[in-house]
């Protein structure tokens, strides 16, 4: 294919294979996008969070279901806010895309911050120890006899190589990965739903007769309902970082946001109702994997399939979290705030795989390491600060760029309703871990310093810029990949 010397993007269009331009195709139909957003949404919230939403109205299970509700529907808001920003910017990134053009590159530079070193590997690792957990623990006793950990963290990492490796080679491949993961996912839980509604049928009714009655709420206990039932329902946003890759977005993502969040609504009530067919509020309070323990009792030696859909639904939030987060890192390459290289595509994959590698050897450290949901628990507060900003930005635009081009325009009450539930889950997370929180407004502001001197400082001497250009080339060369030929939005 030419010179081996000569740069990689200096290869003709006609000499590659296919001939085809280097750019990042609409592969993602209507389809694709309902499985990424429910693939990512569902992931193993509902399979633990009923016993915070449960304890946080002191074990009312008509209130619980109530609360279930309107956590699903204060999730769709905030999802539709996003789909005016989405189809107004046409570009992906996400939030990243979004601040950029609203605050300015450092705000911007501080959330792809906390997403490439921080919020991303540590997210990762959580939910591939998840996988690995969920297949193990069948095979050695359950909670009898926990797995060994060297399996665990093996199998892990196994399942972060498959879905890195799945997003490098190919676009279609991995919407069809998630399509795989989220039909697994639903269909799991419509096994749990049937088989709640047989029991129901059955006359298995006592836990869900007087749902209101003798029920004593705590106003206190309230937000931390509120918070277990937002954290099931966490993940709407990625559809924004896949714009550019999503086919007549302004009317494909719309769509597939409001019959994604309604799907999930409707699963999540159906299935804690099932759940309450065979497990009474006390038993739902005392367990730690309602979904496990549901499984034991309803499905007996079949239970294994509870385990076995936890960890398709852990993996399907993986995938779909990495294919939305490489997005963001891309963009930020694109718009100078990255290395160069991470803006390249792969000439046959035509995929992103610098910025899709970039976070994997951060991911495995984390695995190794330990300890990343509790990073995690650092970053909740500043994570849902970038929400409210981001939201804040409708409001803003809408008095300052009033005649600015809106496809979808959500009613702006709405937008403000979020910002207020947002603020309101800051402070609560605040009250609650205020040393956490600190440590996570710190660890992102440690990014400042970083942009400053990487991204700021323009007048930086000969020897560095050199050294940059080889980083850049020798990395373009390693991945096989050049800058995109085309503009996408």
């Amino acid at each position: 294919m030419g010179d081996p010397d000569k740069d990689v993007d200096q290869i003709p269009a006609a000499e590659r294979p296919g001939g085809e331009k280097v750019v990042l195709k609409r592969t993602l139909g209507l389809a694709s996008c309902i499985s990424f957003i429910i693939g990512i949404v569902i992931g193993t919230g509902i399979f633990v969070s009923p016993k915070g939403v449960l304890r946080g109205v002191n074990g009312s299970v008509g209130w619980a279901m109530i609360l279930w509700t309107l956590c699903g529907l204060i999730s769709m808001t905030g999802a539709l806010c996003y789909v005016e920003l989405i189809t107004s910017y046409t570009k992906s990134g996400g939030e990243f895309t979004f601040l950029l053009d609203a605050f300015g590159p450092v705000v911007a530079f501080l959330r792809m911050w906390t997403l490439l070193f921080l919020i991303g590997p540590s997210a990762n690792a959580v939910q591939s120890l998840t996988v690995a957990n969920y297949l193990t623990v069948p095979f050695f006793g359950c909670d009898e006899v926990p797995p060994p950990q060297s399996a665990v963290v093996l199998i892990a990492i196994c399942v972060l190589f498959l879905i890195f490796f799945v997003n490098c080679i190919s676009v279609k491949w991995t919407a069809r990965l998630q399509v795989f993961f989220t039909v697994a996912k639903v269909f799991g839980l419509i096994i749990l739903i049937i088989t709640g509604l047989v029991f129901i049928f059955k006359g298995h009714v006592s836990n869900l007769q007087n749902a209101f009655e003798d029920t004593d709420i705590s106003i206190k206990g309230v937000p931390l309902a509120i918070y277990s039932g937002i954290f099931a329902y966490a993940g709407w946003d990625y559809i924004s970082s896949m714009t550019e890759e999503v086919k007549k977005p302004e009317k494909t993502i719309p769509i597939s946001v409001m019959i994604s969040m309604s799907t999930v609504i409707v699963i999540y009530l159906l299935a804690n109702i099932g759940y309450f067919s065979l497990l009474t509020p006390q038993e739902v309070l005392s367990s730690d994997a309602v979904g496990a323990d549901f499984g034991v009792r309803a499905l007996g030696n079949w239970s294994w399939l509870i385990w076995l859909f936890v960890a398709l639904s852990a993996a399907g939030n993986l995938n779909g979290a990495v294919f939305g987060r490489t997005r963001t890192f891309f963009v930020a390459a694109r718009e100078g705030l990255l290395p160069e290289f991470l803006s390249m595509i792969h000439i046959n994959h035509l995929t992103p795989i610098p910025a899709i590698a970039i976070s994997l050897p951060f991911s495995i450290m984390f695995i190794l390491v330990g300890d990343a949901l509790v990073l995690i628990e650092y970053l909740t507060f500043i994570d849902w600060f970038f929400s409210a900003l981001t939201i804040a930005i409708i409001p803003y635009y809408r008095w300052k760029y009033k005649d600015m081009r809106r496809p979808f325009k959500i009613p702006l009450p709405f937008a403000i309703i979020f910002i207020i539930f947002t603020l309101f889950i800051m402070v609560m997370t605040f009250y609650a871990k205020p040393i956490h929180s600190l440590v996570g407004v710190l660890a992102t502001l440690a990014g400042i310093p970083v942009y400053y001197l990487c991204v700021w400082w323009n007048n930086k001497p000969q020897w560095m810029i050199n050294a940059t250009l080889k980083v850049n080339l020798l990395f373009q060369k390693f991945f096989f990949a050049i800058r995109q030929e085309e503009k996408t939005y």
